[in-house]
């Protein structure tokens, strides 16, 4: 009986050894990375708005509502690992008029999160031009909609459309949100001159029908990731984009976006159709380390007590021999 014992705790104890490195190198891997299907719509607010009316080339103020969404595209020549996503991005004013729209198409790394530039993988961002409308091709790089998962404590490259390049968005500590840790980075773009436009000289006072008057760009964006899944669950953009000419200066889109409460809380705590980053943040961080950790002391423990209880049982049988073999020979 004791031997049959052995034997199943033995059994059990390399099955949980397996079954461990299955869970670490078979279903972390599977479960860390993004789903070819990805579906979401992410609110954002920018609340006393400083912008400029295109139409009227007047300055204005508004509090405006975001709505960023996105979509996978199947890409037919993209190697494996590689996803698009085509995002697109309406700003309205207060009063549901539209202010702004855009969109583009990103290729980049289901696990990493960062940008690809694979053959065959169509990387463009929509431009306007009085009416007409075209897909200009775009090599990005650095991160895109998202930090890698098992994000590490260090600084990552990201995108940034306005300026065409990545910017290193650096670590700065650890926060918590609603009880949820997460990694915060803080990318900052200086005031750069990142174009020249025509536009009325009377914005800036002059006499002159046009001037050409320099487009200025700056930028301090702040993630809050969660770290497992490599996920933001929180952003917060400082914008300066405004015209310079001679020294003065006309707002063109000045503002703090960030996202709403009610979308922090959603990505933090999820929906009823979507889990949170708690619940996918406790799951993967468990198949990384915790249950395979788990698995195997298990195992261990098992194999441990099965070769002991084996070799107590082949000890009872040798002693039960040696005594039926002493009554025989007395």
């Amino acid at each position: 009986m004791r031997s049959k014992i052995a034997a199943v705790a033995i059994g059990l104890g390399v099955f949980m050894i397996v079954a461990a490195g299955l869970v670490r190198f078979y279903a972390y891997p599977t479960l860390a990375t993004v789903p070819p299907d990805y579906e979401g719509t992410t609110l954002l607010e920018a609340k006393g708005a400083q912008v400029l009316n295109f139409e009227t080339y007047q300055a204005e103020t508004h509090d405006l509502d975001i709505s960023s969404y996105t979509v996978a595209y199947e890409e037919p020549k993209a190697p494996d690992g590689v996803v698009s996503w085509v995002n697109s991005t309406t700003v309205k004013r207060e009063d549901g008029t539209v202010f702004q729209q855009t969109r583009e198409r990103a290729p980049f790394d289901a696990v990493s999160g960062a940008a690809s530039d694979c053959d065959g993988c169509e990387s463009w961002t929509e431009v306007k031009d009085d009416d007409q409308t075209t897909e200009e091709p775009t090599a990005r790089e650095g991160q895109v909609y998202k930090f890698p998962f098992g994000t590490e404590k260090k600084d990552y490259g990201v995108w940034d459309g306005t300026v065409g390049k990545s910017v290193p968005a650096k670590f700065e500590g650890t926060e918590k949100i609603d009880g949820l840790e997460v990694y915060k980075f803080v990318q900052t773009i200086e005031p750069t001159m990142v174009e020249t436009r025509e536009v009325p000289g009377s914005m800036f006072g002059s006499s002159e029908p046009g001037v050409q008057a320099e487009m200025w760009y700056g930028m301090t964006r702040t993630f809050f990731v969660e770290p497992q899944t490599g996920s933001p669950v929180d952003r917060v953009e400082e914008r300066l984009q405004e015209l310079r000419f001679e020294g003065q200066s006309v707002p063109v889109f000045n503002a703090t976006v960030q996202y709403t409460d009610q979308q922090v809380d959603d990505l933090v705590n999820g929906t009823k159709d979507e889990t949170g980053a708690k619940t996918n943040a406790m799951l993967l961080g468990g198949l990384h380390f915790l249950f395979p950790l788990l698995l195997v002391l298990v195992g261990l423990a098992l194999l441990a007590g099965g070769l002991v209880a084996g070799g107590k049982a082949r000890a009872r049988r040798h002693a039960d021999a040696d005594e039926k073999k002493t009554l025989v020979n007395a």
